[in-house]
């Protein structure tokens, strides 16, 4: 349909004039609307006929004839003859649009001008067509009164000279936007080239109006259609004949409405893709419809946008390069600082991380892996806040194995100086002891209990700002008890006859510089057997993310994997540290530690020989008859037999106090206690004893013992209470009767040592 149109018009365009080939469809539109106004009143009016109104008949077609003639003259019909037209603007393009005639060389101000003109032409022709239909509807009218025809029929004239108007100039309006449409692109496009606003003016009739005036002329179609049948006037031909007529009608203009989107969409597309390429991006848009006007304007606004942008992309692109050179350089000068001050902070950790054991008995070997890893100078360095510390210590002429493990909180720079004045302090504690006679003499108890008071104290003083969990602890090198604290870190491993399991303990610290109270602090012990192994770790250990194909990230949240991981890495560091990396990442510091005791040795066999055992069993009779003196000399003789037997030893010394004889009770003690530091039991008996032969020195350090290894242990405390009575230290006995007090509901008991402190304190201020 498209190729026959175009056909029609280039061939009026070529010998006629550009402005009739235009108005030549648009008087079809005329012709259309006579049949509206025809067929509607045949059917309103029984007697409207050619034979009883020939006179209007005759008018109507001659005035109709005589409009479509006047309508071709006004556009040029006449062009060939040298009358180009009655308008000016019509003679303008008649005379400059002419077949195979180029206008690139007309001038910006002319080209505007007829364009401005192409634009209007739609306007215009659609009120010329409006004015003929006006002339047609005059002449019939005066003809009508003329002849004295009754004036209701003048009424229903004029309704379908209305529907005829109606079809004429809105058919006028959208062929002439139609066939106007291809100059006025080739217009836009020279105008575009020579970089001028070309979208100014739109039409009178938007998008919106145009599928209005469709809507409504298939529905005044369908009005005419039922009045032709509801009046029964009109014959199965001329209902036949409307039909086709409104269809081919119905057809052309549908046709010439979508394919004029349809065209200004395609060119919407190019106009996109070419400034996506790298075009210009120009849109001398085919419609005049407001909606895609206002479009064509904003796209020229961005064109013009991408165009300026384009032009100054390269001293862009040049401005934001320096810009980014210099925000990396002065990030990098930031990072070499920031890595300056890791190195620094790294070297002063190194000297405080030190694995200085000299035992033969208990091998330490520890393993770090900071998460943070930083380039200094060429170097790989890294830094966190984990930190292990070993080394040995002399105390009461026993050697001990002192062992660290913790975990400074925060992440870098944060854990790093947590662990840096952690690291100073037990360094300090330590040189202390080696130095410090006072110190040399302390119980293993008791210099825990001071080195963790004095690092709380430490941390305290940061407001919470930096607190550390920690495992410490030391480690009779000959007879492998260990005494430990553990201050929220994860639990250690105890690796025995191939299998692992966590040593655990009901303590309730906090990590170091969390307030506490002060009867907190309990140390645990455990005895250590031949080829036992101890596995240390922060809670970089169980901390680790799994590596799945999801994108979510799946950590690690069952704490006994490690021991899955120490069991498979048959207690070896390194072995453990590449079975946790075989199951996932690691996400935090992780440190960790490897205690063994006789790893390679084993203990000769100490059973009872046949003599001492025969002593055994006579000493067990004796005492069950009350024969105390029979019973003390046979288990004096097989001590003699077999001095190691902790079993014998055990026995005599109880067999001593039950005799009352603390003399010898308290030499044997002295000895026992060194030798099997671990028997809590016979601490307390031995606490009794120097009681009793008024050695209240030891029997108040032996009791201090027990305290810190078991604080709720009620008698041992209100012993405690009764020995610094003993000795006139009247604020520790009032400190330990008050932590009894919590423990038992004996208040007469209580009241009476209240009484004796009292009474004390009245004589020393006598």
């Amino acid at each position: 349909m498209s190729i026959f149109f175009d056909r029609i018009f280039k061939f009026f365009y070529k010998y006629i004039s550009y402005s009739f080939a235009i108005v030549f469809f648009s008087l079809l539109g005329a012709f259309f609307g006579a049949f509206y106004a025809y067929f509607f009143g045949s059917a309103l009016i029984p007697d409207f006929t050619a034979v009883n109104h020939p006179e209007v008949v005759l008018v109507f077609v001659i005035a109709t004839l005589f409009a479509a003639l006047g309508h071709s003259v006004e556009f040029g019909v006449l062009a060939p003859l040298g009358y180009q037209g009655l308008r000016p603007d019509t003679k303008k393009l008649n005379k400059t649009l002419r077949p195979n005639e180029t206008i690139r060389h007309k001038d910006i101000l002319e080209l505007e001008s007829i364009l401005n003109s192409i634009i209007d032409f739609p306007k215009e022709n659609m009120f010329a067509a409006l004015r003929y239909a006006s002339l047609v509807f005059i002449s019939v009218s005066i003809t009508h009164i003329i002849y004295k025809h009754p004036f209701y029929e003048l009424a229903l004239i004029f309704i379908g000279w209305l529907a005829a108007v109606f079809v004429y100039g809105g058919f006028s309006y959208i062929i002439s936007d139609y066939f106007t449409g291809a100059k006025r692109v080739e217009i836009k496009k020279i105008l575009a080239y020579r970089d001028v606003t070309i979208h100014k003016n739109h039409g009178i009739m938007s998008l919106k109006g145009k599928f209005i005036f469709l809507l409504i002329l298939i529905l005044l179609s369908l009005s005419v259609l039922a009045v032709f049948i509801s009046f029964e006037n009109a014959s199965l031909v001329k209902i036949s004949a409307f039909i086709t007529m409104t269809f081919f009608e119905a057809v052309i203009l549908i046709f010439m409405f979508f394919q004029s989107i349809n065209l200004t969409l395609e060119q919407i597309n190019e106009s996109a893709n070419s400034l996506a390429s790298g075009g210009r991006g120009a849109l001398p848009i085919l419609s005049i419809d407001k909606e895609f006007i206002q479009f064509a304007e904003n796209f020229e606004k961005a064109t013009r946008e991408v165009g300026r942008i384009r032009e100054n992309l390269q001293e862009l692109v040049e401005a934001k390069t320096s810009e980014l050179r210099n925000s990396l350089e002065t990030v990098e000068h930031l990072k070499k600082q920031q890595d300056g001050d890791y190195f620094l902070t790294s070297l002063l950790i190194k000297p405080l991380s030190l694995n200085k054991t000299l035992g033969t008995n208990v091998k330490t070997d520890f393993f770090i892996k900071q998460k943070k890893t930083f380039t200094f100078h060429g170097r790989e360095n890294e830094i966190g806040g984990d930190i292990c510390i070993t080394r040995t210590v002399s105390l009461r002429g026993k050697e001990y194995t002192f062992f660290l493990n913790a975990d400074a909180m925060g992440k870098s720079l944060q854990g790093a100086g947590g662990v840096l004045v952690l690291g100073a302090a037990v360094q300090s504690i330590l040189e202390r002891s080696l130095a410090v006679q006072s110190v040399k003499l302390l119980y293993a108890e008791r210099w825990i209990k001071n080195a963790y008071q004095e690092l709380h104290h430490i941390f305290e003083s940061f407001d919470c700002s930096m607190l550390v969990s920690m495992v410490m602890g030391l480690i009779d090198d000959e007879t492998g008890l260990v005494y430990y604290v553990n201050a929220e870190h994860p639990w250690s491993v105890l690796f025995r006859n191939e299998k692992a399991e966590f040593i655990k303990n009901n303590s309730e610290l906090r990590k170091l510089g969390t307030p506490v109270k002060e009867n907190a602090l309990e140390i645990a012990t455990l005895q250590l057997q031949p080829g036992d192994i101890l596995v240390l770790g922060s809670d970089g250990r169980d901390d680790i993310e799994f590596v799945t194909g999801a994108d979510l990230r799946k950590i690690n949240h069952d704490e006994e994997l490690f021991l899955h991981h120490v069991e498979s890495g048959k207690g070896d560091l390194k072995s453990i540290y590449h079975s946790i990396l075989e199951t996932g990442e690691l996400t935090d510091d992780l440190s960790l530690m490897r205690i063994s005791f006789k790893e390679h040795q084993s203990l000769p066999p100490r059973s009872i020989r046949k003599e001492s055992y025969e002593l055994m069993r006579k000493a067990r009779s004796n005492i069950k008859e009350n024969l105390l003196e029979e019973a003390k000399e046979n288990l004096i003789e097989a001590n003699k037999i077999n001095p190691e037997n902790q079993e014998i030893l055990r026995a005599l010394l109880r067999l001593l106090v039950r005799m009352k004889d603390y003399t010898q009770a308290s030499e044997k003690f002295n000895a026992y206690i060194e030798e099997f530091p671990g028997d809590t039991d016979l601490i307390y008996l031995a606490s009794f004893t120097y009681k009793q032969t008024k050695e209240y020195g030891k029997a108040i350090d032996m009791g201090e013992r027990i305290r810190l290894r078991n604080p709720g242990h009620l008698s041992n405390l209100l012993r405690l209470v009764q020995l610094y009575l003993l000795v006139g230290n009247l604020p520790k006995a009032e400190k330990t009767l008050g932590l009894a007090s919590f423990l038992t509901a004996d208040s007469k008991r209580v009241e009476s040592f209240k009484t004796q402190i009292e009474d004390l304190r009245k004589k020393v201020l006598d």
